[in-house]
């Protein structure tokens, strides 16, 4: 889920990485302020994993989700994790589901972009009832989505933490 867009929608490439060499292995590039970001999802996620594995950026290789750090840990067993996996990809599999129902079309777009676009969508009177029952429906499984990775996926960023 870090590559394919549900995670993240950009990676900020660090200086160690090389844009030219990064572009040239069919990675998408932005710049935006000073910095390079890769695009998501990822093109070099395919259906067996990372094509580029070896030449993959830095912060691709260092990151590792909440779920590997607790297994890492011992905090959690591989069951626990992959039963929080597989929590984690039914609720995208629902979002994705509702988002080309009201989108009519398949995204390649990260799965949050896609969420708020069709959010953003104006209805009224014209709307059909069906496509409002789905727009409920995808804010609740959004909201569950959010709560679940913030949860067990995203990690907390260094400096960030709770205060009580």
């Amino acid at each position: 889920m870090c590559c394919d867009g549900v995670l993240f929608h950009t990676v900020q490439m660090q200086s160690i990485d090389s844009p030219g060499s990064l572009l040239a292995l069919g990675l998408r590039l932005e710049r935006k302020r000073g910095q390079t970001y890769l695009l998501q999802p990822c093109p070099a996620l395919g259906d067996s994993g990372c094509s580029i594995y070896h030449a993959r950026p830095l912060r691709c290789r260092l990151f590792e989700c909440r779920q590997l750090q607790r297994l890492a840990n011992a905090e959690i067993t591989e069951q626990t994790a992959l039963g929080a996996i597989q929590s984690a990809r039914r609720l995208v599999a629902e979002v994705v589901k509702l988002l080309e129902r009201m989108e009519g079309t398949s995204s390649k777009r990260p799965l949050s972009k896609r969420w708020k676009a069709v959010l953003a969508m104006p209805m009224d009177a014209s709307t059909p009832v069906s496509w409002v029952a789905d727009r409920d429906r995808l804010v609740r499984a959004i909201q569950e989505l959010i709560v679940l990775l913030d949860r067990d996926f995203r990690i907390v960023p260094v400096g960030d933490t709770d205060v009580v």
